[in-house]
This record gives C-alpha cells, sequence and structure tokens, in this order.
C-alpha cells in the first residue's frame, strides 16, 4: 500500500542529522508498507485511560487513552469497516501528553495521524535530546487539499488533514522516546502505529516513495524540491535507490501545487474541533 513517508536524513544532506524529509502519496493508506515492523491498533484495548501500558516487546506508555471511533479518528479495518478504536491526547480525553518508552533505539515509526490541527505535536528524543519536533502546521499543511477530511466520508470534518505518516531514521538517526501531545484545546488523534528497529535500507526495502515536501531539524521546517535531493542516497537519480531492482519511481506531479495549497489551507482552517 502506497502512503505518507517522513525520512530521517543524517550525513547526506549538508545539514544536522535531525534533517527530516517528508513524501506524500496515497491519501486514503492507513497503514505503512513496510515490512518487518511491529503494530498497535488499540482496538484490544478498552476504551478510557490507564497508565504504564505495555506495547509487548516494544516499549511502554506513560499514559495512554483510548478512545472508541467517531469523525475524527479510528482507522477502519477488515472487522471494523466503519472505524476502530484509536490513541487520544488534549480535550475530551483527560491526557495532555502521552510518552512512548522503546525498549531499544529505533529507526522507524508510523502512524495514522487524523483529524490534524496545529495544537498536535510529536516529538522524537535520543536520551534527552530533540531529534525532531512536527506539528500539523509544519508537517501535514503543506499537503494537496485531498487529503482534507475523514477518507472514510471527505464531507466529515473537511477542514482537516488525515494521512499515515512514516518517520525513517537512517544508520546513524535513532530515538527512545515518542512524545504525543495536545493544550487541551482540541485532540491529537491517532491510529495503527508501526515500530521497527532497523533503519530504512533501499536495498532491501526499495526506493522511497512519494513526493518531497519539506525536510525538519529540531524544530526548525524548510519546504525542499527535488533538487535538494541530489546526489543523496534518497534521490533516485545516480544512487544506490535507483539501482534497486523494481524501486517505483515516485509521483513529483504534486509538488507544483504544495504552495498554493499551504496558503489555501490557511483560509480554509478557521475552526477548530473541540
Amino acid at each position: 500500500m502506497k502512503s505518507i513517508i517522513t525520512t530521517i536524513i543524517a550525513a547526506t544532506l549538508p545539514c544536522a542529522a535531525s534533517l527530516v524529509i517528508t513524501f506524500a502519496e496515497d491519501p486514503n493508506a492507513y497503514n505503512s508498507s513496510l515490512s518487518g515492523t511491529s503494530v498497535l491498533d488499540f482496538n484490544d484495548m478498552k476504551a478510557g485511560t490507564a497508565k504504564n501500558v505495555a506495547w509487548d516487546g516494544v516499549g511502554t506508555f506513560d499514559v495512554l487513552n483510548v478512545s472508541k471511533t467517531d469523525m475524527f479518528g479510528g482507522a477502519p479495518n477488515e472487522k471494523n469497516n466503519k472505524g476502530s478504536n484509536y490513541a487520544l491526547q488534549g480535550a475530551g480525553s483527560g491526557v495532555l501528553s502521552t510518552t512512548l518508552l522503546l525498549d531499544s533505539p529505533s529507526s522507524y515509526f508510523g502512524l495514522w495521524w487524523s483529524a490534524g490541527d496545529a495544537r498536535n505535536v510529536l516529538s522524537f528524543f535520543n536520551g534527552n535530546d530533540l531529534v525532531a519536533q512536527f506539528t500539523t502546521a509544519s508537517l501535514m499543511n503543506p499537503l494537496p487539499a485531498e487529503y482534507d477530511g475523514n477518507p472514510m466520508n471527505r464531507k466529515l470534518n473537511s477542514g482537516e488533514p488525515y494521512a499515515f505518516i512514516n518517520f525513517f531514521g537512517d544508520q546513524k538517526t535513532v530515538w527512545d522516546k515518542i512524545i504525543f501531545s495536545n493544550d487541551g484545546q482540541s485532540g491529537f488523534e491517532s491510529d495503527n502505529f508501526t515500530t521497527r528497529i532497523a533503519a530504512w535500507d533501499p536495498a532491501v526495502d526499495g526506493a522511497i516513495p512519494g513526493v518531497v515536501v519539506a525536510e525538519v531539524s529540531g524544530k526548525t521546517t524548510k519546504l525542499l524540491t527535488t533538487k535538494d535531493l541530489e546526489g543523496t542516497r534518497w534521490s533516485l537519480d545516480e544512487t544506490t535507490v535507483a539501482k534497486t531492482p523494481g524501486a517505483p519511481v515516485p509521483p513529483w506531479v504534486l509538488l507544483g501545487a504544495f504552495g498554493v495549497v499551504a496558503v489555501l489551507r490557511q483560509s480554509k482552517r478557521t475552526q477548530s474541533k473541540q
């Protein structure tokens, strides 16, 4: 399944190791296409708040609120085609921040980030060092309008984006703590948490699909074009990725619309859910 991909790059561009490049592709994806992952979909958990919640073989949440599906969250699956349980921080949850402490440092994390608004913050740490921090404004606002609204019915909550996001670290970039936070004036809804210790390897995993959107170093975000990727291991020109058998070429055609869409989205999103 094609998806939205975010790539953390170290020592390949003239920037710090926490530099992040974001790719966007299928707006109807609910899961990652990466193999060898562990997935937590919250469907076997009771709705409500619990402390010290174990994710077997992966790590522990200090406090976790699980909510039943509604227009803001809960990805569909084979057993629940109208939506499922999801994790919630912020309004209505009694939980403003959730910390996932990993058993082992990892180089991949993904989640279905639904009903994104500017009060949702996702932070990656290696020990006490901030690797990268994302908000909907910095990460998802540049996406085309086709991501707006719940994909099960785009008319529902049509002013906010829904997308599966993947965060890839290279061989030198890892994190052992992820913090999901919201100030309580809206909700941070997410589902289908997906993780893998191993870094993305183009020779094994194939090419990174999608459209480049931005780079993030710490809390700094900068929009990118494909030219910024030339000469790196992430480009499809003369790198090992291009030589990977069967590696698909990303559809770069959405890039031209990103600048205009980012402006339109800001004027469109005048109300925040409560």
